[in-house]
């Protein structure tokens, strides 16, 4: 796998991976991660056609995603937080 392209949509660093025909654009955000893979005759075959792919409705997408993923991180991480003070304090 070898990285084509690299750029930034506003906050969001985008990474462009190139693999046997197959293109994954990558999203992070806040030590989150989207991916999203094309298959070779899918119309995203470049970086070019990835700038495309990134309008503004697919980045409002991503960072609706990220919102959700975000939450859920913090629900989850609140729900576990009562359960590490079962251990007896050793000293």
């Amino acid at each position: 796998m070898r990285i084509i392209s690299e750029f930034d949509l506003e906050e969001i660093k985008v990474t462009v991976f190139k693999m046997n025909e197959k293109v994954s654009v990558k999203f992070e955000y806040n030590l989150l991660e989207q991916t999203y893979k094309f298959r070779d005759g899918s119309g995203i075959n470049s970086k070019e056609d990835v700038k495309l792919f990134c309008d503004i409705t697919t980045v409002n997408s991503v960072k609706f995603i990220f919102k959700e993923m975000a939450d859920t991180r913090s629900t989850a991480i609140q729900n576990i937080q009562p359960f590490k003070n079962e251990f007896d304090v050793i000293i």
